[in-house]
Formats: C-alpha cells, sequence, structure tokens
C-alpha cells in the first residue's frame, strides 16, 4: 500500500469517526448486533451484521428501526428502539473503553493536535461517546466531540460555519460507506480506514490507510 501524504499546510481541521478510525472496536459492536438479533435465528444476524459493518457510521438507533421495518417486516417504537440501544450500550461500552487504539493513533495525535484543529464526529450517542473519550484519556487532543442523535453531515457543516474553515482544508477520516457517503454530502475531502486483509468498502478512487503509519506527516 502507498503511503498517504498529509501536509498541515494544506489543512486547518480533521473530523475522524471513531469506531474503526480511532479504536480497534467495530467487532465489539457487531458482536453485540449479533446477539441482539441471535433470537430471529442466524439469517437475520447475517443480514444485520453485513449491513452493520458496510454502515458503520449509521447511529444505533436508525439501524435499529431499519432492521426490525426491512428484514423483520415490523414496526417498531421509539421507545422499543431506546430500550435495545441501552441493551446495546451495555453491552459494548466497557469493552469499547477497553478496546485498543488504531496503530499509529496516539503518535499522529500528538503530531497534530497543537497544529490543527481536530474532531470527533460519531454515530455513537453523545453522552456515551464523551464518557468514552473522557476514559481513554483522550479529551485534550480534540477541539470538539460529537455524536449522536445529530447527523455526521450536520456536525460537519456547523464546525466549519462557525470556525470559518476553507472547505477545501478539512479531511474527514472514515472506514464505513456512509462515512465516505456523509463527507460528499459535507462537501469535504475523505480518507478511508480500512484494516489489512480486509476489502475496501470505498470507491476505487478513494484513498484509504490500513493504521495511522500509512501516514506520511509534514
Amino acid at each position: 500500500m502507498e503511503k498517504v501524504f498529509v501536509s498541515t499546510n494544506l489543512l486547518q481541521a480533521i473530523f475522524f469517526d471513531f469506531d474503526g478510525v480511532l479504536c480497534e472496536c467495530m467487532d465489539v459492536k457487531t458482536e453485540a448486533f449479533a446477539q441482539l438479533f441471535e433470537p430471529f435465528g442466524d439469517e437475520i444476524v447475517e443480514k444485520v451484521v453485513n449491513h452493520h459493518v458496510k454502515y458503520g457510521g449509521i447511529s444505533r438507533y436508525k439501524k435499529i428501526k431499519y432492521y426490525y421495518k426491512e428484514y423483520l417486516n415490523k414496526d417498531i417504537s421509539d421507545d422499543n428502539v431506546n430500550e435495545i440501544a441501552q441493551k446495546f450500550s451495555e453491552l459494548v461500552f466497557e469493552k469499547v473503553v477497553a478496546s485498543d487504539l488504531v496503530k499509529g493513533v496516539k503518535e499522529f495525535l500528538e503530531k497534530f493536535y497543537k497544529k490543527l484543529d481536530l474532531y470527533v464526529i460519531s454515530g455513537t450517542p453523545q453522552e456515551e461517546l464523551d464518557k468514552i473519550i473522557e476514559n481513554k484519556d483522550m479529551e485534550k487532543y480534540f477541539k470538539g466531540v460529537f455524536g449522536s442523535p445529530d447527523l455526521k453531515p450536520f456536525h460537519a457543516r456547523r464546525i466549519i460555519s462557525k470556525n470559518r474553515y476553507d472547505i477545501d482544508k478539512v479531511l474527514y477520516i472514515g472506514d464505513s460507506l456512509s462515512d465516505y457517503m456523509d463527507s460528499k454530502e459535507a462537501g469535504i475531502q475523505f480518507l478511508g480506514r480500512v484494516p489489512a486483509g480486509i476489502n475496501s468498502v470505498f470507491p476505487n478512487n478513494v484513498r484509504y490507510i490500513s493504521d495511522f503509519y500509512d501516514i506520511i506527516i509534514n
């Protein structure tokens, strides 16, 4: 894989997804979704897992509602969605906190956080995301941390407008097709993260890294 060159002279801000970009915790959440839908059989679990992996950046609330409607042909109330989402949080929180950071993340953040404005924009619920960042002792690196229920393009546009960034000097790093689509909607540059040995879900013209040692920092 070719190294990706990142120049601080060409950027003002970097937006990061969290799961699968900063933290190796996608498997934790995949297993949680599988566990939640296990009572409905292997075929449903397979559909849920495949969708979750491909569209990792979408909030769990939307996914739960989607899975019930599309795969189980059932309407589900917001109260029931919230109840299932709470079970999901209980399954994943401690495991996410205990998960390793993606290789090179700590060095990357240390290099950049005083030179550029760094943000986390995630589909994880805001309160849970704040606690995870705090427990992983990462607060100092980020100018802002933003989770659901607001969508990623909304957060991106609001941050850019508030700080008057040049839209051409903002980079979003994500690991899912939904992250790529969100970056396109927000009109900002995108860099994918694809773990070593995994096939890319991105269009052929999208640059991606396997970890943060694949980025040449200047």
